[in-house]
């Protein structure tokens, strides 16, 4: 095991000393790593490399004690949150953040983000409340516009969703999560060409950029659009490119199962 993973599992006092003598340190060395040890901005940079590179258990553990330095910061929090998230700890998180979205309701990041957990949680009337507060306060942020359609159409009211989402590319006609969540409220009406010609260009517009996210998220959207028009070919063709054969079967089975015709195949007569 690699020595700073084996000092991420350690408690805090042993952390330092365990890594302090595995190799030659100076006094000097050893007070830089103590005042690391007290500098919530330096442990939240090791716990946000930590949620990079996959180590959920150190991202949580380091945020952690950021938070325990400075509980009043919000950044850390959110970042806090975020590792749990990750770490499948989701209700954690929302524990977390729904005291603090109540005390800071100024706050359209943690508003958002409190948002986007209870809407994952199956809580969407909540977050559209919250939601529907923050969009008073800040009627022109494009990030509340689109999470407000998310929840609307969660809910399913998706004539109500793509207003917001059509609010949100009224201001910035480029915005990827407006565009690629427009698409997927047209698809869940029924309307696939349309989002269908939403999708296609904007995968081509993101090809070969950095935007990894907005990639993964435009793929994912085409695959499920055209998993719901019944067109299993294609979308086989967009997930097994991007996972394992076992996985791509599981979306195809979700996506049959939950397209309008097999629906209404299983409902009574």
């Amino acid at each position: 095991m690699r020595l700073t993973k084996l000092c991420s599992l350690l408690s805090f006092p042993l952390l330092l000393s365990a890594c302090a003598q595995t190799s030659a340190t100076t006094p000097d060395t050893t007070r830089q790593m103590m005042q690391a040890a007290q500098n919530p901005d330096a442990l939240a940079r090791i716990g946000q490399t930590a949620l990079q590179t996959g180590d959920m258990a150190t991202a949580v553990t380091f945020y952690g004690r950021a938070v325990a330095l400075r509980p009043d910061r919000i950044d850390l929090q959110l970042g806090y949150a975020q590792a749990l998230t990750a770490n499948g700890r989701p209700n954690e998180a929302l524990g977390l953040l729904m005291p603090l979205a109540t005390k800071n309701p100024d706050n359209t990041q943690l508003s958002l983000v409190t948002s986007r957990l209870l809407i994952e949680a199956g809580r969407p009337r909540e977050a559209l409340n919250r939601l529907q507060a923050a969009f008073r306060q800040n009627p022109s942020d494009t990030r509340v516009l689109v999470a407000l359609g998310v929840a609307l159409d969660t809910l399913g009211n998706q004539q109500a969703a793509q207003g917001y989402y059509q609010k949100a590319l009224a201001l910035n006609p480029d915005d990827v999560p407006a565009r690629t969540d427009m698409a997927l409220s047209l698809a869940l009406s029924g309307s696939y060409p349309q989002a269908i010609g939403i999708l296609r260009p904007l995968r081509s517009e993101l090809a070969g950029t950095d935007q990894v996210s907005h990639i993964n998220a435009v793929e994912n959207a085409l695959a499920l659009v055209y998993g719901l028009m019944g067109d299993q070919t294609s979308s086989a063709a967009i997930l097994r490119h991007r996972m394992s054969e076992k996985q791509a079967q599981e979306n195809l089975t979700f996506y049959n199962a939950v397209r309008p015709s097999s629906r209404e195949a299983l409902s009574p007569q």
